[in-house]
């Protein structure tokens, strides 16, 4: 699909960015297996705030009982870490007992509604342009590359250096607006992980924002980034035209960046599509599935 063609549909496909749909427990850690004792797994808190002091973050860390490898442990950064961190089961570790997971959450209670729209959301005026949200949007929006840069430059080291880390094996993970910041990351910092995992991925927010972020992405110096993208696909309802125009076009937006990001020398993509499965029903669906891939060498 030709760029033009795409663009000449934007003004609709934008409207996706409604589709904000989160796990219902990003929040919620009380009761998660990280607070219970594991036979695979030690568990770590660490906090972190943002550099203005108005965000309020909580890393939790599950790390294998034996000892770590020479080259240190490959690790899976999580976006949305409390609710991920609340998903695991002993089976799930089970799965990764030579695995490091990271995730990156919220402090409960410190943080307002608005706070993951606002890191998990690129900034949408680039190289001049502003690419304004369609039905406009009240959300606060667009901190992401300011939360990219505390990932990169404050918690990832700190974890890494405490945790002992293997640089050359980490992968990030994130569903819905955490999957766009997947993407995101990928095209302003692909060096810093070896694999970039976006569940759901909320790629036609401020369409056509994203295919210009491709447009002017950076390159990785050396090999390959692993891309995989998962999605569902949702059943049409009968008689609901809207609805199923959105997707036929969210679609479009999804085969155009696959067609660009396939092409790539730098990017070896992988993406599957989940016939019946619905927007929320892939967090569980794609965690499951990064924990079953683990990260390449």
């Amino acid at each position: 699909m030709h760029r033009r063609t795409f663009l000449a549909a934007t003004s609709f496909i934008a409207g996706m960015s409604a589709l904000r749909a989160q796990p219902d427990m990003r929040l919620r850690a009380k009761d998660a297996l990280s607070e219970a004792h594991s036979p695979t797994h030690r568990f770590a808190q660490r906090r972190f705030d943002s550099v203005d002091g108005l965000r309020h973050y909580q890393v939790f860390v599950a790390v294998p009982v034996t000892d770590p490898p020479a080259e240190g442990w490959p690790a899976i950064c999580m976006l949305d870490g409390n609710a991920a961190f609340d998903a695991l089961q002993q089976a799930d570790l089970d799965r990764v007992r030579d695995l490091v997971l990271v995730g990156i959450g919220y402090e409960e209670g410190r943080n307002d509604p608005d706070t993951r729209d606002l890191d998990y959301t690129p900034p949408f005026f680039l190289n001049g342009t502003t690419f304004p949200a369609d039905p406009p949007s009240t959300e606060k929006a667009g901190g992401g590359d300011v939360f990219l840069a505390l990932v990169a430059e404050r918690m990832l080291p700190d974890v890494a250096k405490e945790f002992s880390l293997d640089p050359a094996r980490q992968m990030l993970w994130g569903h819905s607006y955490g999957g766009l910041f997947v993407v995101n990351a990928l095209f302003k910092r692909p060096d810093l992980f070896r694999s970039y995992y976006a569940i759901s991925p909320s790629l036609s927010w401020h369409a056509p924002l994203m295919l210009h972020a491709e447009d002017v992405s950076k390159r990785r110096a050396m090999g390959q980034s692993e891309l995989v993208v998962l999605y569902e696909v949702p059943e049409n309802t009968p008689g609901d035209e809207r609805r199923k125009a959105r997707l036929q076009r969210r679609q479009m937006m999804f085969d155009e960046m696959f067609e660009r990001l396939g092409a790539r020398a730098d990017i070896a993509l992988t993406q599957r599509a989940y016939p019946g499965e619905n927007h929320g029903s892939m967090f569980g669906v794609g965690l499951r599935a990064a924990l079953a891939r683990g990260v390449p060498k």
